[in-house]
């Protein structure tokens, strides 16, 4: 399996992730977060519903985009979306405290898989630009 082919099913792959979060905190709301509590205010119930509609666009932006994955300024802002969303998170732990273990894990991801990936879709894109050996005289 080529470098590309396997960037494009880690992509699909990770990409599934936020889809089935943001359809759970959908459908329970609070409820659906891990440690979740349905005693939140109204407004913040449908702020977090209203909010998960966009982590839910993340999967279908990256799917339509494997195709031309190494180049897709879609997937570009995808990642940076997420590695921001990872920051804020960081500073709603640093403001209210340690979350649920599943959301740490969370932060993690998004903070270290964006850069990683961003740095491997440049590599293949570099190598599918450069010149064949033959090519550079």
């Amino acid at each position: 399996m080529s470098n590309r082919r396997r960037l494009q099913w880690t992509l699909a792959v990770l990409a599934a992730i936020p889809v089935a979060s943001a359809s759970r905190e959908i459908v329970l709301g609070p409820q659906g977060v891990p440690g979740g509590s349905p005693n939140v205010p109204p407004t913040v119930d449908s702020a977090l519903r209203y909010a998960n509609v966009f982590k839910l666009a993340v999967g279908p932006v990256v799917w339509s985009q494997l195709g031309r994955v190494e180049r897709s300024a879609a997937v570009t802002s995808v990642l940076a979306s997420l590695f921001v969303g990872g920051l804020a998170r960081l500073r709603s732990w640093q403001q209210r405290g340690r979350p649920h273990p599943v959301t740490v894990g969370a932060v993690v991801l998004e903070l270290a898989a964006p850069p990683l990936l961003v740095i491997w879709r440049r590599r293949i894109h570099v190598r599918s630009t450069a010149p064949a050996i033959g090519e550079l005289s």
